[in-house]
């Protein structure tokens, strides 16, 4: 009697299992979001900016709504900081590297890597618009830095 239950089951439960088996998987309707590298600052437009410290030297990375990497909109961002050592902030301005969506600075920063930055990015004064309007304002940011 318990083999014909068993057999009974298996007859039952093998064609259910063949069939998932042959069922082809979805495909993803939604694209998963990214990951920012660094600190991660959201943009007024919904975009996003990561800025890090990478061998010693400032790096900001551009993201689109899903956080992933796309071409800087900004010709450079100008970065201060107040500094332990001296009564004046330290600066430096970012540029465009080889990355498109990178803007990097040369100058070496000193630890500690605790402190209040304050980013304003720059955009070309060629892409002022042409109808006689003023160009769009600077972006500025003050975050806690910790890197």
């Amino acid at each position: 009697m318990k083999r014909i239950a068993f057999l009974a089951f298996v007859g039952l439960a093998l064609p259910a299992f063949h069939a998932a088996a042959d069922a082809p998987t979805p495909a993803p309707t939604e694209e998963k979001e990214g990951t920012i590298s660094g600190t991660a600052i959201q943009r007024a437009n919904g975009q996003w900016l990561g800025i890090e410290i990478k061998d010693q030297n400032f790096w900001m990375t551009f993201y689109n709504e899903k956080k992933k990497p796309v071409a800087a909109d900004a010709s450079a961002a100008v970065l201060w900081w107040p500094v332990q050592y001296q009564p004046n902030p330290e600066r430096t301005e970012l540029t465009s590297s080889s990355n498109p969506a990178v803007l990097a600075s040369a100058y070496t920063v000193k630890p500690p890597y605790s402190f209040l930055l304050h980013i304003t990015l720059l955009t070309d004064a060629g892409a002022a618009p042409s109808n006689g309007q003023q160009p769009p304002s600077p972006e500025s940011y003050a975050i806690n830095f910790s890197g």
